[in-house]
């Protein structure tokens, strides 16, 4: 989720919304349908849990979002941070 200058800067730091396959029915998770997104399953990005990450760990791509999804978990990111 984090920019593309901030993921190429020198910190080796981005900012990740993880995601589970477990449904849970919680407002804050924004579902991600498999097909298109590249995953098997139906997955949720759990907004409540934003983390940073290091760079070295990112080690491949389970999957994309749609822009529609992108833009929804932005919108829940604002919510729960308050901006």
């Amino acid at each position: 989720m984090s920019s593309d200058m901030l993921n190429a800067g020198p910190g080796g730091v981005v900012v990740v919304v993880p995601t589970t396959t477990s449904r849970r029915d919680l407002p804050l998770h924004v579902e991600i349908e498999p097909g298109e997104s590249g995953l098997d399953e139906t997955s949720y990005a759990k907004c409540e849990d934003v983390k940073s990450v290091a760079v070295e760990r990112m080690v491949r791509r389970f999957g994309t979002t749609s822009p529609e999804a992108v833009h929804q978990i932005g919108q829940t990111l604002r919510y729960v941070l308050e901006l």
